[in-house]
């Protein structure tokens, strides 16, 4: 009997084939919704089982990990700039936020928010967060006349002075709410990046991938310090404790900020640590977007990455945010 490999179905975006059973297009990102691409959407995102096996709190009762919420994914594709943010597979809702803006002359802003899960309120630090920085920075995007640098320090102080206002309740044994943050401004070929915590920033060029930013932590001050190696820290519990964040209790320090400029055509990342957890190290998210299509849209390659920080596990929120960037045109593909 002759057995064949089911047949290849293009993509209404952009006509690239793609096999049965794809959620995405990763040529242009765009989403599939239809036949199996949607058939499973409701079952338990652990373990495969039908909808009908959660319970009323809507725990799975086949394998007794969380179902996902309403609202438990958020993509925008802005064409040259994407961001995806999900709940992953075992957090009972997303306390990850983002914010994403692209102006005029292909200038714009992105911030990732990641909750911190000791802290009361963590979705509504990390929502309050993005939202208060985004604004400051999308302003500013638009007006070079601003330094990058202030207006990214600016930006974080909005955020902190936010964060600070989100209700909460002492009687829940909790932190005050807090959040990381990590942040981006981009125009005329400059890129200034600042960051509270240990969500993280890379710069994906033809010479490679590199992070800009360092995490705080207590795993990273250690290994900086010379008083561990990176391979004793990630064996301690505390190998994840940060340092710094946003917050009422957060420490009297301020954020850190670096400024590129970058010479040739690249991309921008910025991820909480759902990602990152997966890879690490720099060269390994390279060799996960390196894997796409050549000239994968930004929505493309922040599905992917969120995609594989799920099938590896999925234990903890993930956001992505890509932005394609030409220092000598803006962003690249903007109008």
């Amino acid at each position: 009997m002759d057995v064949s490999a089911p047949a290849a179905h293009g993509c209404p975006g952009c006509g690239a084939p793609h096999p049965p059973g794809d959620r995405f297009c990763e040529q242009c990102g765009a989403r599939f919704e239809s036949g199996a691409a949607s058939a499973g959407r409701d079952a338990c995102p652990s373990c495969g089982a039908s909808p009908e096996s959660g319970d009323e709190d809507g725990y799975c009762t086949v394998c007794g990990l969380p179902g996902r919420l309403p609202g438990d994914r958020e993509e925008l594709d802005l064409s040259a700039a994407a961001a995806v943010t999900d709940q992953g597979l075992v957090h009972r809702r997303n306390e990850d936020a983002f914010h994403l803006a692209v102006v005029a002359h292909g200038h714009g802003s992105a911030v990732v928010c990641d909750g911190i899960s000791s802290a009361a309120a963590g979705d509504r630090a990390a929502q309050t967060a993005a939202r208060a920085a985004g604004r400051t920075l999308a302003t500013a995007a638009g007006d070079p006349s601003h330094d990058g640098v202030d207006v990214t320090m600016a930006a974080v102080r909005a955020a902190g002075d936010a964060v600070e206002r989100v209700p909460w309740s002492p009687e829940a044994d909790r932190g005050m709410p807090s959040c990381t943050l990590v942040s981006a401004l981009w125009r005329d070929g400059e890129i200034v990046v600042g960051w509270i915590g240990d969500s993280r920033a890379y710069w994906l060029g033809i010479d490679g991938c590199r992070q800009l930013t360092i995490d705080d932590s207590w795993a990273a001050e250690r290994v900086a310090a010379g008083h561990i190696t990176l391979l004793e820290a990630a064996r301690d519990p505390r190998f994840h404790a940060i340092t710094h964040w946003v917050g009422g209790d957060a420490p009297d320090r301020p954020p850190r900020v670096v400024t590129v400029h970058p010479d040739q055509p690249g991309r921008l990342m910025l991820c909480s640590d759902g990602l990152w957890n997966y890879a690490p190290e720099a060269a390994e998210l390279a060799a996960l977007v390196d894997a796409l299509p050549a000239g994968a849209a930004p929505a493309a390659v922040a599905r992917s990455l969120t995609e594989t920080a799920l099938a590896r596990g999925g234990r903890d929120n993930i956001t992505v945010a890509v932005i394609d960037i030409d220092p000598e045109v803006g962003l690249r593909g903007s109008r």
